[in-house]
C-alpha cells in the first residue's frame, strides 16, 4: 500500500486524556487510531529505538 503523499483525515472526538484520535484515508478507511495522551506529555514513542535499522552482518549464503 503506498500512502506517502496522500491526503488523510485526523479527527478527534474530544481534548481530554484517553479520548481517541482516528487517522483515515478519504474514503473513510482507519489507518491509524490512538488515544490522546495526559496533559504534559510531549512526544509519544512507537517503541522502537531511534534512527535506522542496523544492517545484517551475516554473510550471504549465495558467497
Amino acid at each position: 500500500m503506498y500512502l506517502a503523499f496522500e491526503q488523510v483525515l485526523v479527527v478527534s472526538t474530544g481534548d481530554k486524556a484517553g479520548d481517541p484520535i482516528i487517522v483515515t484515508d478519504l474514503q473513510g478507511a482507519v489507518l491509524a487510531e490512538h488515544t490522546r495522551p495526559a496533559p504534559g506529555i510531549r512526544y509519544v514513542g512507537n517503541g522502537r529505538p531511534p534512527g535506522t535499522r542496523p544492517r545484517k552482518t551475516r554473510v550471504s549464503p549465495k558467497s
